[in-house]
């Protein structure tokens, strides 16, 4: 099934290489660089996304906040988030941060893959 996924990451690399793969996949991938930018994109969309994969640690907005002003705006809340860090200490934000469903990097392609389509 094709989704419309919002990859929010800073590293370019990361963030291209993941939108290439999803493409590839047949999913309509837009991107941010960082959560400041991932709440302008998400205001501009006339059609939310059905999935927001989100990165925690980023510059200007990290991944903690855009997810606590996410769950705050009535427009955007209901979109289902996974998150994908680094983070070693990932299982312990896991309430606070309420996602779907949570990925270490380095990212794993078939789990998130199987995140994107479920």
């Amino acid at each position: 099934m094709s989704r419309r996924i919002l990859v929010v990451e800073d590293d370019l690399y990361i963030r291209e290489s993941v939108r290439e793969l999803l493409e590839g996949e047949g999913h309509t991938v837009f991107s941010a660089e960082n959560g400041a930018h991932a709440l302008t994109e998400l205001e501009a969309m006339r059609q939310p996304p059905d999935v927001i994969l989100l990165d925690l640690m980023m510059p200007v907005k990290d991944g903690f906040q855009f997810r606590s002003e996410q769950q705050a705006n009535p427009r955007i809340a209901h979109i289902p988030v996974v998150v994908m860090s680094a983070d070693p200490h990932l299982d312990n934000h896991r309430e606070s941060l309420a996602a779907r469903t949570y990925l270490h990097k380095p990212l794993d392609i078939d789990l998130l893959l199987a995140a994107m389509s479920a």
